[in-house]
């Protein structure tokens, strides 16, 4: 996940960290110069050289100050945007990589909130949280040395024994915090994934006036959400008090024990105001040191949840690339029997199939019949048991997946459009031009020319997922982009099940020309959509029961027939009103 990152920038963080040290180090500089300038001023003897010197070297000290830590931020804050970038990029390369069986097991308000939520946190603790981290413990460090060589050794250890008491507070509400945190991450990703899911869905909510109920839900999740992050901060809002308290008594305790050395002349006032600047040094680490724990504990419950994403094994390289094939002989599908991951039942059982060079197959049945679980291990889009499908002789097991899309056009069942043009959704496949894509769009009926319909023509912006039009619309715009690319073979799937009888009767014919010595298979409810098919199949619960043309099976009088028959009525019904 960060390997390529380190490698090219790791040594970013090396000045980053030296200038902080150096930085620590100036910063311990300024309470000693300060007691320094207040001493020459309390002498009461001092001239004005002196005190202008001594204020020049505190202006020298601040201007280092600023520089030093103008460097370092520089390195580190930059490095862990560049890091935030790189794991963003990594991400989606990952999840590109990852096969469709991964997505199915995944909501997808769990993934946006990995690239939003979990690759933010672990940027926070590879920048402000190694810059606090470095920091402080370098600015404490300096400043008890200081404190101990520089003023009082007896005093600085009392003034330092309740610091104990703060770090172990730390340490011990660590624990809480780190599993409220976790909860609220959970939490994050139902709620993104259902305003995600309430958006996608926004039609349906309306169409049934679920508005109050979906409200009512969210406001519940919304709830939870809050009481979730309460209890957070009720954790975390314990460390900020517990530090206070036992720095006020290392404040009390440094005061009075100052005091009695000034009145004894063992000590200055300068050398006491620079011993409490030192203990405010002191306390500021400790006090972050409850913000770095809860950014730390974010950090790493974030790291857990993506590098679970990036364990997860991706779709082989090999898969990936490859040539273009050219189908020759045909298909050769052969006792193919696929169950799907966890589950008990086959969704296919036992088929066997000869798709020809240049034929049309339509394959019919029940929902959940196993129609488009055929067409996906065709695409490589799940793994075909070995020995059960042959390309052109060669088991589809040895073909790397890119060949076999490379030579298909793929129409699916909910017909995905990406929020852009009409022109570039036609257009996804492959680079065609305008007469090519005017081309597919005439063979799908979906003439964008018509600016009646489309009023920017193929510009037309389609909305996001298509929501600009009408679902008979999606279905022929997914159509053109698969006949665009003139694949060897066509899969269509339920492509034409919102188009209109005369719509679906100019389509067929104008494929008829376009696929002349091509393939294709047409998996559709709609029977009238297969009649013509050179072999028509029916399924039922993953097995062909019933195999033929379109005559032969209404001869047959299965259930192909009485599906036929039952869907005629239906639309002779309808015609007649």
């Amino acid at each position: 996940m960060f390997g390529n990152f380190f490698k090219k920038y790791a040594w970013v963080y090396v000045p980053g960290v030296a200038f902080l040290l150096l930085y620590s180090k100036l910063s311990t500089a300024v309470p000693e110069a300060l007691g320094a300038a207040i001493d020459i001023v309390e002498s009461g003897s001092a001239d004005m050289h002196a005190v202008l010197l001594a204020a020049a070297r505190l202006a020298l000290l601040g201007f280092l100050v600023f520089a030093t830590q103008f460097v370092w931020r520089v390195c580190i804050m930059s490095n862990a945007r560049r890091l935030e970038c790189a794991m963003r990029e990594s991400y989606f390369a990952k999840l590109q990589s990852l096969p469709i069986s991964y997505f199915r097991r995944q909501r997808t308000g769990d993934l946006i909130a990995y690239a939003i939520n979990d690759i933010n946190a672990v940027r926070m603790t590879l920048g402000p949280v190694l810059a606090m981290g470095v920091r402080g413990i370098a600015t404490g460090l300096f400043s008890i040395f200081a404190m101990a060589s520089g003023v009082d050794a007896r005093m600085t250890l009392f003034v330092l024994l309740p610091v104990p008491i703060a770090c172990g507070a730390v340490v011990l509400l660590g624990g809480r915090i780190r599993t409220r945190f976790s909860r609220v991450q959970a939490l994050f990703a139902r709620i993104s994934g259902f305003v995600n899911e309430s958006i996608m869905g926004a039609k349906v909510i309306k169409s049934f006036a679920r508005e109050d109920e979906w409200n009512a839900d969210y406001t519940e999740l919304s709830d939870e959400m809050k009481e979730a992050n309460l209890s957070l901060v009720n954790a975390s809002s314990l460390l900020g008090p517990a530090v206070t308290v036992s720095f006020g008594i290392s404040y009390a305790v440094s005061l009075i024990y100052g005091a009695n050395l000034v009145l004894d002349g063992a000590m200055t006032i300068g050398d006491l105001v620079a011993y409490q600047f030192y203990l405010e040094l002191v306390r500021r680490p400790i006090v972050m040191l409850s913000r770095l724990i809860n950014l730390v504990v974010r950090g790493t419950a974030s790291y857990k949840r993506l590098r679970a994403v990036f364990d997860e094994p991706s779709v082989p390289a090999g898969e990936l690339a490859g040539a273009a094939i050219e189908i020759k002989d045909g298909i050769s599908i052969k006792n193919l029997t696929y169950t799907y991951e966890n589950s008990d039942t086959p969704a296919l059982d036992d088929v066997s199939l000869e798709i020809p060079v240049g034929s049309f197959v339509g394959i019919t049945g029940q929902t959940g019949c196993g129609k488009t679980t055929l067409a996906a291990l065709l695409l490589k889009l799940c793994d075909a048991p070995r020995g059960s499908i042959f390309v052109d002789g060669t088991d589809i097991c040895d073909m790397p997946a890119y060949s076999m899309r490379e030579v298909c056009g793929y129409v699916p069942q909910d017909g995905f459009l990406f929020s852009d043009s009409i022109k570039n959704n036609i257009a996804f496949y492959s680079d065609a031009d305008e007469a090519a894509v005017r081309a597919a769009a005439h063979t799908a009926c979906i003439d964008a020319s018509d600016t009646s319909v489309f009023p920017s023509g193929y510009e037309t912006e389609v909305g996001e997922r298509g929501t600009h039009l009408s679902g008979g619309q999606k279905q022929r715009i997914s159509l053109a982009r698969a006949i665009v690319r003139a694949p060897q073979l066509l899969i269509l799937d339920d492509t034409l099940s919102a188009v209109d009888s005369i719509t679906e009767e100019t389509i067929k014919s104008r494929l008829g020309d376009v696929l002349a010595g091509r393939t294709c298979l047409m998996i559709s409810q709609k029977l009238s959509a297969i009649a013509d098919c050179n072999e028509i199949l029916y399924m039922r619960d993953g097995t062909i029961t019933e195999r033929g043309t379109h005559a032969e099976l209404i001869a047959l009088g299965g259930e192909y027939a009485e599906l036929w028959k039952k869907q005629s009525e239906d639309a002779k019904g309808g015609d007649e009103e």
